[in-house]
């Protein structure tokens, strides 16, 4: 017997690791004229052990003259060549026993197969590795896939689902030693029900935190580094050996990154010291990982006191405050736990709260915080403060909040004039100071456009010239993806003047791109769709209405008084024209106590008129004629500019017209006279005024009131328009003028069954054509037929209305072309007709 130490044998057992992995080894030692020579590496506990003796068995099953070799290699020289020497564990021998190894491996006529760990090594064991492979390639030990297990499992006779094998697989990293401890302690009992395998994930750990304290104090410390860190190179944490010890060891990966468990019990059992020591070097990996949305940070980071870490998570929670904020407010409650003073984030934290609809907390963050001394930070807590009041329906408190607390920013600036304007003051509409030695931002560019264009819509000439800068300034301020506070959003802005201009098609694109491109984040979602509802009810298109008004009132987060408002008013707007009495009647209960809670600003006058008209069909006029004189008050204050004023007096005209009593009308018919030099939409309507109060002194002039009809409902005012030609038909004695004006009735506001299929709200929609907002349906519909070729007579067939609306309706597009004869007409009609054709 030769005098080297032989390896105690257990009972026969097969390696954990089968053919698939060591068929080089069974290769080397499958006959008795085969030279057994191998290199078999692996980490810890992939079964190098198990191979050799599995290996050794062969060979002695195959009367093989075999020596397995533990930690004594000296006597390897007395060995014949011809015997076969396994020697175990090659990176734990002395270096001259790794030396009398590598004498052997030179002699390629020697049987010798070698088991290592990949580290820790060096120039002797890379020379053995290499004259072995020389023979065959190294038999790698160390990654299990699926076949493996499955494989093991049928030998085994167990059984596994293939959600618990992915998931273990995917969790172990496919290390050996965790897979087989892993398939060792499952059970099925456990898992019921439990996807993440919590019970086996906690035996696991108990399993590597004591390979953790089992291995030196530099590996273990980086070990913790790399697990707090966030995914990327591991060289920046720890040098190469350290990696190849950790990968030795089976506790990383060969990039260096941690096994997923690994990571896991890291965060589970780090002790706060250690966690507080780590933090100084690798804050930021810290809080990326929090930022990354690990539902766990709270139970690794809660209970450290350390204000290092709090720094670096409101600095994450800033960076994420406008992408996602319900994870911003986590990261600075966090920070909050961590020891920094919750007084400067304040902002942030109200923010975070407003932007996901939680009103109560961000009120309660706002009434909490002693007022600080004016920064850019600052004014985030002021804009939010202010943005609360305004959906409160309280605009004037939030003018007062700007005016106590001056905020420095231009962009808060901006949003305070948008306040002030709100409540009748334009002073604030002038250019704020900016920084002009620094780019501008795309919010600060939309925040410029916003105010000029909000100046301009104040002017008395030419107002509309602010549409242009205010969808600019929607659809930059969409692309910011900002959810910061602010009293009305810029979309809504956009589309109200678009309202005011008689634009309804292009209200109605303003909002939906708003809505696709998440304009205002999660709390200006609910709004956008109520001012889609409301468009929609002036489009005469109820049912899209009702849809969006549904979509509003599911939506999760809190609705406040103002949306409760317009909400109200969709409502009853829809009663009103579509509904019979009794329904307009349990409408406007409904609608009663929202009103008490709101107060008018600028930006509600839109449902207010609407409010007014259904109030004084239903004689309940005195419950909203405060609210009504405020706003006439509001725009006085503002020199009745007619943008904003036109259909605030119009609602006044048709409160006179509807309760029968003409000399209510008079001074807002004035109004609007006054208004018509530099308003159409202003001028629009006088001229119908006075054609309704002809009406009802019992004068019907067919020809007058359909013109009448027809230009009211080229500037937006569809029902109105219908109501005029109704009441023109219902004041004459002759059968065929009724006729004819019940006919242009139908024709500018059709049934909710007779109009034009239209997508649900939340289907993409293109943007609106240049014939949808310069001609009404109608229009559209006869110029098609213009453009065939038919007659008035033949038109007015074919759809089931007069020769002589026809006439009315083409004079209408002629003047909306501008065309100056009947060549003109046709030419322009096929340019409009053809974009509208292919946009649709």
């Amino acid at each position: 017997m030769s005098p080297l130490t032989a390896l105690p044998l257990p009972a026969t057992r097969p390696p954990f690791v089968w053919e698939r992995h060591i068929r080089t080894a069974l290769d080397a030692v499958a006959a008795p004229t085969t030279l057994a020579r191998a290199y078999v590496v692996g980490n810890a506990g992939s079964g190098k052990s198990s191979t050799l003796r599995h290996l050794y068995q062969l060979l002695q099953a195959r009367e093989r003259d075999a020596h397995l070799i533990g930690d004594d290699s000296t006597g390897l020289a007395g060995i014949p060549p011809s015997h076969v020497v396994l020697v175990d564990d090659l990176h734990l021998l002395h270096p001259e026993q790794i030396a009398a190894v590598l004498k052997r491996a030179e002699r390629a006529d020697a049987g010798l197969i070698v088991a290592s760990r990949p580290w820790p090594t060096s120039a002797t064991i890379a020379a053995i590795a290499h004259r072995l492979e020389q023979t065959r390639p190294a038999v790698v030990l160390g990654h299990l896939s699926p076949s493996d297990v499955r494989d093991y499992l049928a030998d085994s006779n167990k059984q596994l689902s293939q959600p618990c094998l992915d998931h273990i697989l995917e969790a172990t990293g496919g290390v050996s030693w965790l897979v087989a401890e892993a398939l060792h302690a499952h059970d099925d009992r456990d898992c019921a029900g439990d996807t993440a395998h919590t019970e086996l994930r906690r035996h696991l750990q108990e399993h590597i935190t004591h390979r953790l304290e089992s291995v030196n104090l530099p590996l273990r410390d980086a070990i913790e580094k790399l697990s707090i860190a966030p995914p990327g190179p591991a060289s920046a944490l720890a040098d190469r050996d350290t990696i190849m010890h950790g990968y030795a060891e089976g506790l990383l990966l060969r990039n260096g990154q941690p096994v997923p468990l690994v990571r896991w019990a890291v965060h589970a059992t780090m002790p706060i010291p250690n966690l507080v020591h780590h933090a100084n070097d690798l804050i930021e990996g810290i809080a990326d990982s929090v930022a990354r949305g690990e539902t766990a940070y709270r139970d690794w980071l809660g209970p450290v006191q350390d204000k290092a870490i709090g720094h670096v998570l409101a600095t994450h929670a800033h960076r994420l405050l406008d992408k996602d904020p319900a994870q911003a407010a986590k990261l600075l409650q966090s920070a909050v736990e961590s020891g920094l003073d919750p007084a400067p984030l304040a902002g942030m934290r109200a923010q975070a709260a407003w932007a996901t609809g939680d009103l109560d907390s961000a009120s309660r963050i706002v009434d909490e915080t002693a007022p600080q001394e004016p920064s850019v930070e600052n004014d985030r807590l002021i804009d939010t403060a202010a943005a609360i009041w305004s959906t409160r329906g309280m605009m004037e408190q939030a003018d007062k909040f700007y005016r106590v607390r001056k905020p420095v920013s231009a962009e808060s600036q901006t949003r305070a004039a948008i306040a002030a304007l709100g409540v009748g003051d334009g002073s604030q509409l002038s250019d704020s100071v900016t920084d002009e030695s620094l780019p501008p931002s795309t919010l600060q560019v939309a925040m410029q456009l916003l105010r000029r264009g909000l100046a301009t819509s104040v002017a008395s000439d030419q107002p509309a010239g602010a549409l242009a800068d205010l969808v600019r300034a929607t659809d930059l301020y969409t692309r910011t993806r900002t959810t910061a506070a602010i009293p009305e959003l810029p979309a809504v802005v956009a589309a109200i003047v678009a309202l005011n201009l008689g634009g309804l098609a292009t209200a109605a694109t303003i909002i939906k791109e708003a809505i696709r491109g998440q304009h205002g984040g999660q709390w200006g979602h609910r709004r956008l769709l109520l001012w889609r509802a409301w468009i929609a009810v002036q489009q005469a298109r109820p049912a899209e209405a009702r849809a969006a008004l549904d979509q509003a009132q599911e939506r999760t987060s809190e609705k406040s008084a103002r949306d409760a408002l317009l909400a109200s008013a969709i409502e009853v707007a829809i009663a009103r024209r579509y509904d019979d009495a009794a329904g307009l009647e349990k409408a406007w209960q409904r609608t009663r106590g929202t009103i008490l809670r709101t107060d008018v600003d600028l930006y509600v006058l839109h449902p207010l008129a609407e409010l007014v008209c259904s109030a004084t069909r239903l004689g309940d006029i005195e419950w909203i004629r405060p609210h009504f004189h405020h706003a006439l008050d509001l725009c006085t204050r503002l020199q009745e500019p007619p943008l904003w004023s036109a259909h605030l007096r119009w609602a006044g005209v048709q409160q006179g017209i509807l309760a029968g009593r003409p000399e209510l009308l008079a001074p807002h018919a004035k109004a609007l006279v006054t208004a018509s030099a530099h308003s159409r939409v202003a001028s629009v309507m006088a001229k119908a005024g006075r054609v309704w109060t002809s009406v009802l002194a019992g004068s019907v002039d067919a020809d007058a009131i359909e013109a009448a009809a027809t230009d009211l409902a080229s500037i937006g005012l569809i029902w109105d328009a219908a109501r005029l030609a109704g009441h023109g038909a219902g004041r004459t004695d002759d059968r065929k003028i009724a006729a004819r004006l019940l006919s242009c009735a139908r024709a500018l506001h059709p049934t909710e069954t007779g109009q034009r299929v239209t997508p649900a709200p939340d289907e993409s929609t293109s943007a609106h054509t240049a014939a949808e907002e310069v001609l009404s349906e109608r229009e559209i519909e006869i110029a098609q037929l213009v453009l065939q070729g038919k007659t008035y007579a033949a038109i007015g067939e074919a759809i089931y209305i007069s020769p002589r609306t026809v006439e009315h309706h083409i004079a209408h597009i002629r003047r909306r072309l501008g065309a100056t004869s009947r060549s003109d007409v046709l030419a322009k009609l096929r340019i409009l007709i053809e974009d509208h054709a292919t946009s649709t």
